[in-house]
């Protein structure tokens, strides 16, 4: 079968460990497969979704009941569409015996036939009916601007105790990912704002001190596992390069994408870093509130959001301090640095 063309990853090898991650978490045995996904009005309005039952009309955006995802969005579909048969050569070959008639001498009409038995080693098949899930989808937030909060459920829920629960787990979580480019499992019992709280950021800002007030002000929060694990390291390095450039804040961000930590040096100039990943810096303009509830790849993907992206090689502390003292200039506030990475 010829697959659609998708805008996002297709599905995925294993289950990833974000996913394993945030099984460990959940203490019940139902699990909810689903994921919240803030997405382009655009996207919506050109039919991107419309085969899980999400689209645009009239300004409005509307849902459709539970849908069964089409079989030509990936092989995850289609083996929920029409089953699988599974050979499985992890498990020990069986003896298997075939029987058929072959003529006697060549002529069957002059000598008759003859019974033929063939035995050989084979492996064994593992045969799946269509399991039939299907994604519902819910609008979460809608504010009437260039993106809307979705969130996409799939049914029927996930039991740790029934057979092949990790074959299941991979199934389903591909089926959701083919058909809506996210993934996500939450406790069975998962309340609106648990949804909402995995793409609406939970910021804190707290105001300047010497580097030890700064870093006993951010690192007092519960640790969060999704946290890098040298999180207090990578906080402490963070706040005395800031400090040499006279931030009016400090801000530290929690949810759904990781941790998040940064600095504040107007209210149109803010340089953040998600420490999860660690691997750029980026100096946000205008609306940065608004744009640091999208995730890292949303925000590599989108042209409309005004920043500029640092990436981590050797020397982009200095290439940050010259961005940042430039930007400081065009708003009148002068060199605030203390000459930093001066010669």
């Amino acid at each position: 079968m010829a697959y659609h063309k998708l805008p996002w990853k297709r599905n995925f090898q294993k289950v990833p460990a974000h996913i394993e991650a945030g099984l460990a978490e959940i203490d019940g045995e139902l699990v909810v497969i689903a994921a919240t996904k803030r997405i382009a009005r655009a996207d919506i309005e050109r039919g991107i979704y419309a085969h899980v039952g999400l689209r645009a009309a009239d300004g409005a955006i509307t849902t459709a009941g539970p849908v069964l995802p089409p079989a030509d969005y990936g092989k995850w579909s289609e083996r929920n569409a029409f089953g699988w048969d599974r050979k499985r050569t992890d498990w020990p070959k069986v003896t298997k015996t075939y029987v058929f008639e072959t003529p006697n001498f060549g002529d069957a009409a002059t000598y008759g036939t003859h019974m033929h038995v063939w035995e050989r080693e084979v492996y064994q098949h593992q045969v799946f009916e269509p399991q039939g899930m299907m994604v519902e989808s819910e609008v979460l937030q809608d504010n009437g601007g260039d993106d809307v909060a979705i969130k996409f459920t799939l049914t029927p829920f996930l039991e740790r105790g029934q057979p092949e629960f990790e074959l299941m787990l991979l199934w389903s979580l591909n089926v959701l990912q083919e058909n809506t480019g996210t993934i996500g499992v939450f406790k069975a019992d998962a309340t609106r704002d648990d949804y909402v709280s995995t793409i609406m950021l939970d910021w804190q800002i707290f105001p300047p001190g010497t580097v030890d007030e700064v870093i006993e002000r951010l690192t007092q929060r519960p640790a969060n596992p999704s946290n890098a694990p040298d999180f207090d390291e990578h906080v402490r390095d963070r706040v005395q390069l800031f400090a040499q450039l006279n931030p009016t804040a400090y801000i530290r961000g929690q949810g759904g994408f990781g941790s998040y930590f940064g600095a504040q040096f107007a209210d149109d100039l803010v340089v953040f870093e998600n420490l999860k990943y660690g691997n750029a810096v980026y100096v946000l303009y205008q609306d940065w509130d608004t744009i640091t509830q999208r995730s890292r790849y949303e925000l590599l993907r989108d042209q409309d959001a005004d920043f500029d992206r640092i990436i981590h090689s050797d020397d982009w502390k200095e290439r940050l301090a010259k961005l940042l003292n430039r930007k400081l200039r065009e708003r009148g506030l002068g060199r605030q640095g203390r000459g930093l990475f001066s010669r």
